[in-house]
């Protein structure tokens, strides 16, 4: 049976030392342009607010999970994803909700045929833009950008799950390679 094409970004699944895995909080400014999807990789940028990743950034600071900010009718707004260029009351900073911890695991879908000789292999990512219907992310390990050296992502190995398999759209269990928060650079 092959593998179901269903790119959904990156979802957390264990930590490496069996720690607890949560959730941070960083801002994002009121009026962003780009928009943020639950499961999307996310840069910390000079000015201090987040943003979505690209395929070219190196110091990722982890997986976005949601956001909480006051609305301009004042209502308090919980969401699993950043709508671009909304406004909030007063132009205030939104909160944003990041999986930051470099020890996290994660799932995500190769948008290629995966191997298992690429296990320990380092990746990049495949940005595109996710769902408005249910603010999930469409993010994918990019499997033709494999490296044994540098890459912002690197494979773990496959998710051990019914339906999942070695071989095109396989899901697999990533770390984040090029961190921001690790303490040496990247392998």
């Amino acid at each position: 049976m092959a593998n179901s094409d269903n790119p959904n970004g990156f979802t957390p699944v264990r930590h490496m030392s069996g720690g607890t895995i949560r959730a941070n909080e960083y801002l994002i400014e009121s009026g962003e342009t780009t928009a943020i999807f639950s499961g999307d990789l996310v840069t910390l940028e000079a000015d201090g607010y987040i943003e979505q990743a690209d395929a070219t950034d190196v110091n990722i600071v982890g997986v976005f999970g949601g956001v909480e900010y006051t609305a301009t009718d004042g209502s308090v707004v919980f969401k699993n994803n950043w709508v671009a260029s909304t406004t909030t009351l007063g132009s205030n900073d939104v909160k944003a909700f990041v999986y930051d911890d470099p020890s996290i695991v994660y799932s995500a879908q190769h948008d290629g045929t995966m191997t298992t000789a690429m296990n320990g292999s380092a990746f990049d990512v495949v940005v595109a833009a996710g769902s408005a219907t249910n603010g999930r992310s469409s993010m994918e390990v990019d499997t033709s950008s494999a490296s044994a050296t540098s890459g912002q992502l690197k494979q773990v190995g496959l998710i051990n799950k019914t339906g999942n398999a070695t071989g095109a759209n396989a899901e697999v269990e990533v770390i984040i390679n090029e961190h921001l928060l690790k303490q040496v650079v990247a392998i």
